[in-house]
């Protein structure tokens, strides 16, 4: 049943991701739009805001009900841990994504229904931002929720060797110090921007595709602008995923040096190691990997100083993570690394002042690359998450400790499963269906300053 939960909610929480990267990208993308027809309204933009305006909704909707899925799988599958939550200040994390739900739902609300009724011209950006900023708001409340159960701080159980037990009492010391612990920061940072960049090269991906196929002028004009403006949206997005993902490596070298030796493959502590790519350990040695000579220690000493680089073997192997976890580690680097390659060639053509989008190669090379960008995304969640078992909270509780062990749950759980198999991919039909189906609207006219057109 351990086994079970485990797969469950990992199945859960990645489609979730999916819809969560789609929601907060796909409002940051209106929101800069609105930005744009603030300083030159034109037809084009302003029918294209419309459509992925009705598009959002679609996503915030179903967002919403696969939030409530996981919110109510915490609660059956991890009932132990929902315990040690509910009795620590990380409980307020889980009040104020409320509040930050709240906010977004008034403000789309407000943007959506009522964008005719404010006599003022910055009127539509601002609900726009604010119901961008909501969004946000959500992701980084549940980013801090991850953070701490990956560096726990705030409380500790009152036993011999610190560790949950079925009799431990837990004593609280901070409120709120579970909101802002040693890895709080570069992992919001790291989640934030790679949710971005993913979402947001599915979307390349799409208009893409759409572009190729487009036969009509007024089509093909939507679909560049939008283009352009997704492409230098990722190819910020990119060097931010790098940038904080090497700060994410360097905070678990310091705080979670068991999860980083695992991830680097260091059977054992030393110094001046190899950056291995995949490879595996036999009999306490690397076989089978491409190395590269010193350059783990040279990342490690430049990012945090430490030149001492952890090792599997001060651990007992109980403890260890799935060592797998270094090749989805190595995947989801050397992908980065592909996708960074590819934006770097969309930055030559901005460079150069070339209109990449009548590049048919480009355009095609876009389309692989977004679905491409998801998969790594996916990935990366998946190295984080395994790499952290068997502990639910970091070096204080276990999954096993956790976990509800009730077989009540099988059928349930094999019918959500179901569920996603059904609903992800009609969901992003259903999007595709309602981009399309939105009707033109009548010609727009330059909004006189102060008023509102109708």
């Amino acid at each position: 049943m351990v086994s079970f939960d485990r797969f469950l909610f990992a199945f859960t929480i990645g489609s979730h991701i999916v819809l969560v990267a789609m929601s907060i990208s796909l409002i940051l993308l209106i929101a800069v739009l609105e930005y744009f027809n603030l300083r030159k309204r034109d037809e084009v933009q302003s029918d294209l805001i419309r459509r992925l305006k009705r598009v959002f909704i679609i996503s915030f909707g179903v967002g919403t009900a696969s939030g409530i899925v996981v919110a109510v799988e915490l609660i059956n599958l991890f009932p132990g841990f929902m315990t040690v939550v509910s009795e620590t200040g990380i409980i307020g994390a889980f009040y104020l994504e409320i509040f930050a739900f709240f906010l977004e739902t008034i403000a789309l609300v407000i943007y959506v229904y009522f964008e005719d009724t404010f006599r003022w011209k910055y009127a539509n950006f601002t609900l726009a931002s604010i119901t961008a900023f909501g969004t946000l708001l959500s992701g980084v409340l549940i980013t801090m929720v991850n953070a701490w159960m990956n560096t726990p701080n705030g409380f500790y159980f009152d036993t011999a060797n610190g560790m949950y037990s079925s009799t431990a009492r837990i004593i609280v010391t901070s409120v709120w110090a579970p909101l802002a612990t040693v890895s709080t920061f570069s992992e919001i940072v790291h989640v934030l921007s790679t949710t971005v960049f993913a979402g947001t090269m599915l979307m390349g991906s799409y208009f893409a595709y759409r572009y190729l196929k487009a036969r009509n002028d007024s089509e093909k004009g939507m679909f560049r602008s939008v283009l352009r403006k997704i492409s230098g949206i990722s190819i910020i997005g990119i060097v931010l995923a790098g940038i904080t993902g090497s700060n994410e490596m360097a905070t678990l070298l310091q705080y979670q040096p068991l999860k980083y030796a695992a991830l680097d493959l260091n059977p054992s502590p030393g110094t001046g190691f190899s950056e291995r790519l995949f490879g595996s350990i036999y009999n306490g040695h690397v076989v089978g990997a491409i190395q590269i000579p010193g350059l783990q220690a040279l990342l490690a000493k430049v990012e945090t100083g430490i030149t001492q680089l952890p090792g599997l073997s001060s651990y007992p192997s109980s403890i260890w993570p799935p060592l797998w976890t270094h090749d989805t580690f190595d995947i989801m680097v050397s992908g980065g690394l592909l996708l960074g390659l590819f934006l770097f060639v969309l930055f030559l053509f901005f460079v150069l002042r070339k209109d990449y989008v009548k590049n048919s190669v480009m355009l095609y090379l876009q389309v692989i690359f977004g679905f491409f960008a998801f998969l790594v995304y996916e990935d990366g969640w998946v190295t984080d998450e395994v790499g952290r078992q068997p502990w639910i909270i970091y070096n204080m509780m276990t999954v096993s400790q956790a976990a509800n062990y009730s077989t009540s749950l099988l059928i349930p759980g094999y019918l959500i499963i179901a569920f996603y198999i059904i609903v992800i991919p009609a969901t992003f039909y259903f999007f595709a269906r309602i981009f399309n189906s939105t009707p033109t609207s009548e010609k727009v006219n330059p909004v006189p300053q102060g008023g509102v057109e109708h």
